[in-house]
């Protein structure tokens, strides 16, 4: 595929969209690529976020905005001094403007506040939207009356009204040096989300900015970062995560998903990663971070609340994994609670399972292995190989959760995998797989007939064939070579 001449590609359920130049310029390539894709998944989430909060999309946006329009147009009072502020703002309005620019009569005429607001609605809905519904925060565009004064009621009396959300949020491991076959990085990551969020997750971002690294990440259409988060970059830094759901927010901070997006850009090692991810920090989307340098064949952890920043040590062997409970006591005991560290209901099947297959396949473990391990499917729960809510590859839609751990069959696991290894990722390569980690299709048909109590999800939800596993390379180095 030439860049110049194809600017998206779609491949077994993937979308290959490589942009390029300056920052609105490459913001109008991903706009014009995806546009459709970018008002399907716009129409989804106002839908989505309406049933799980009783509140519009709008709403957020607008708060969204006036959140973090401001702090990224002055480049965060001075402080960013490489411009990036301005820099990912420039590239959001290229978005906008891409998306617009061949509007047909029944397309939606997309909005700034859309996309600031698109971009973060993971931190949105996972913590500045708890602050609020506890009265913590004040929203800076008021809701409507009657909402507010039902949920000052709610919060008076300490109650939390929300859609569901599984504490389970993907999976994830990195390893390297004796764990490993060539002594290499080895990094993978399925993402678990709920089947009609996640539709639109299927995007390969391939970025080649002006400045800082190139990126090779799995996005959303529309979204400026990763957010899933799988990301490779070319000064040799693999980067992945699983959620953590810390609490509390700081409004006077920078967007994470800007954070997240400059680090991917201008992290060159582990440590300076970490520095740029922590500067403004706003305690959104919290995360165990599972870092990876190339070129120095070193990994660690990291995990970053509003009121915790902890680095787990740095190693030359060994591995580490995510399964939504944090590695550090700090954040697992003062920010996150019973975050199921032993509960074999919560995470704990998890990371029980990651330490028996990380003994297991020691000193083995290659791109091949890494894919098996993300479509595991053994329950240290009921000792059985049975895909469930409690497997590496989550299949909460065939859990009767009658174990008590959530809501029975509700559609929400693994949409994907992704790997990469040491010399996959020097070459600007990853291996993904869309659909699920272990390629079991979805047919949509067939599941809301056999649980019709989710016929809300009608129309929001899409199939999922089994896809195969699929290289995504740079095709900066095949267009320059």
């Amino acid at each position: 595929m030439k860049a110049k001449n194809t600017r998206r590609n779609d491949v077994n359920g993937w979308i290959h969209l490589c942009i390029e130049g300056k920052p609105r310029d490459r913001g109008r390539q991903h706009g014009r690529a995806l546009a459709t894709e970018i008002r399907a998944a716009l129409k989804t989430i106002r839908y989505l976020i309406l049933q799980d909060t009783g509140l519009e999309f709008a709403w957020f946006a607008k708060n969204a905005e006036a959140l973090f329009h401001d702090s990224l147009a002055s480049n965060y009072g001075g402080k960013l001094t490489d411009g990036s502020g301005v820099e990912i703002l420039e590239e959001i309005e290229g978005i906008v403007e891409g998306a617009n620019e061949k509007r047909g009569p029944r397309d939606a005429k997309l909005t700034l506040t859309d996309l600031i607001g698109w971009n973060a609605y993971p931190e949105l809905i996972c913590q500045w939207w708890p602050a609020v519904q506890s009265g913590q925060l004040k929203p800076a565009v008021p809701m409507p009356q009657e909402k507010a004064r039902a949920l000052a009621v709610q919060a008076a009396q300490g109650v939390h009204r929300a859609g569901f959300h599984p504490h389970h949020s993907c999976s994830a491991f990195v390893a390297v040096g004796k764990q490993t076959l060539d002594g290499e990085i080895v990094i993978a990551h399925t993402t678990w989300q709920r089947f009609a969020n996640g539709d639109c997750y299927n995007v390969i971002l391939d970025i080649r900015p002006e400045n800082g690294a190139r990126m090779l990440m799995q996005s959303v259409p529309g979204y400026v970062a990763s957010s899933t988060d799988f990301m490779i970059n070319s000064a040799g830094l693999a980067v992945t995560e699983t959620s953590i759901n810390g609490s509390g927010f700081d409004p006077s901070g920078l967007p994470e998903f800007f954070r997240a997006r400059r680090a991917a850009q201008y992290g060159t090692s582990i440590t300076s990663w970490c520095e740029t991810f922590r500067l403004g920090n706003n305690g959104g989307y919290t995360n165990t971070w599972l870092l990876a340098d190339v070129k120095k064949r070193e990994i660690s952890a990291y995990e970053l609340t509003l009121h915790h920043d902890a680095l787990q040590p740095v190693l030359k062997s060994g591995y580490y994994a995510g399964y939504n409970v944090p590695l550090d006591l700090g954040v697992r005991n003062f920010d996150v609670g019973a975050a199921g560290y032993d509960n074999l209901l919560q995470g704990a099947p998890r990371r029980v399972r990651f330490d028996a297959l990380m003994a297991l396949h020691h000193g083995k473990i290659d791109a091949t292995i890494a894919q098996a391990i993300l479509g595991d499917h053994h329950d240290p729960y009921t000792r059985a190989e049975f895909p469930c809510s409690r497997t590496i590859c989550g299949h909460f839609d065939n859990d009767d959760c009658a174990s008590g751990s959530g809501n029975p069959f509700y559609p929400w696991g693994s949409l994907d995998g992704k790997v990469t290894t040491g010399a996959l990722a020097r070459e600007m390569k990853i291996l993904a797989r869309w659909g699920r980690a272990c390629g079991t299709p979805l047919d949509v048909k067939a599941f809301l007939r056999e649980h019709p109590q989710f016929d809300w999800l009608r129309g929001h939800m899409q199939d999922r064939p089994s896809q195969p596993w699929t290289e995504f390379a740079d095709v900066w180095a095949k267009q320059h070579s």
